[in-house]
């Protein structure tokens, strides 16, 4: 069966860069909020379509192919890969006005550093996204797991509270982003890589060399995390290895996908966040080093885009 979301009048206009899982997802969050969408893609797509809650959602949404099409918008969401902030600079420069909130729903962290030169007027919403969602074709969207997003305290997370109010989202205000940030952090550090760089699913991660691997990889991520000012224990790295057990074994990661798919990986935004900050503060971290030399040794055997 077939689903269009019913459409309440639109209060507010809201543009969505990158059609991929999140793009997507996120822009059927956006229209059960009864918000118009624009959803700002490369190429043309003949629809949309989420399969999520049990069902099939037909969601009603304009595409635009090309930033000149495009006026500044109150609501920018930022959903492209990390490793594809740059290129969307020509989106932003149409749709980023003095009234613009842009709300990055990115991996890392150091969502302002990376944005705020290509948007200085916006106002700038970084989020922790705990959503598990997969493109298997042009415009079709299939939600996994998870509806959670984190965000800052303070009045533009509030905003967008609001905007999403009647969603299935769930947002959640924290007035300490960064330990929030880093925990996520956690939970992408060992199994993106260990999935791309072994093209096996999560379960792999059930074999005892490579619990053990994970295990090591994020006990350096956790001095770093402490050097940088989040505030994690040891009790994290076991409940982020607790969490990789109950992953059903046949999932698959953002990364894996990537890599399967012969597209760049987001090895410099998860595993290079680590080394660059364990540099700044002196701190040793061998096996990230390792798994991210790993990682750029595949991405400079892809073909140029």
């Amino acid at each position: 069966m077939v689903l269009t979301a019913p459409r309440a009048r639109p209060s507010s206009a809201v543009a969505i860069i990158g059609g991929g899982a999140v793009g997507g997802w996120m822009a059927w969050i956006v229209d059960t909020a009864g918000h118009a969408v624009t959803l700002c893609v490369r190429n043309e797509m003949p629809a949309l379509v989420v399969e999520a809650q049990g069902a099939i959602h037909s969601v009603p949404v304009a595409f635009a192919t090309e930033p000149s099409m495009l006026t500044p918008v109150p609501w920018v969401l930022l959903a492209t890969k990390a490793q594809d902030t740059a290129s969307t600079a020509p989106w932003l420069a149409r749709l980023v006005g003095p009234q613009t909130t842009l709300v990055v729903l990115q991996n890392g962290i150091d969502h302002g550093a990376r944005i705020a030169h290509l948007a200085p007027a916006a106002r700038l919403l970084p989020t922790v996204l705990y959503v598990a969602a997969e493109r298997t074709g042009k415009g079709h969207i299939i939600h996994r797991s998870g509806k959670r997003i984190v965000v800052p305290s303070g009045p533009v997370g509030a905003e967008f509270v609001s905007l999403l109010a009647g969603s299935p989202v769930e947002i959640l205000q924290t007035e300490d982003f960064r330990t929030s940030s880093w925990k996520k952090l956690l939970r992408n550090l060992a199994a993106n890589p260990l999935t791309a760089l072994t093209e096996r699913p999560i379960g792999i991660l059930r074999h005892p060399d490579l619990h053990d691997l994970s295990r090591a990889i994020l006990t350096e991520a956790l001095a770093v995390a402490r050097a940088e000012g989040a505030h994690l224990t040891p009790d994290d790295v076991q409940a982020t290895l607790d969490l990789y057990t109950r992953y059903s074994a046949d999932g698959g990661t953002s990364m894996l996908h990537d890599r399967l798919a012969g597209r760049p990986l987001e090895h410099e935004y998860i595993t290079g966040a680590v080394v660059d900050a364990a540099r700044r503060h002196g701190l040793p971290v061998p096996l990230n080093q390792a798994i991210l030399a790993l990682l750029r040794g595949i991405g400079a055997a892809l073909p140029a885009p």
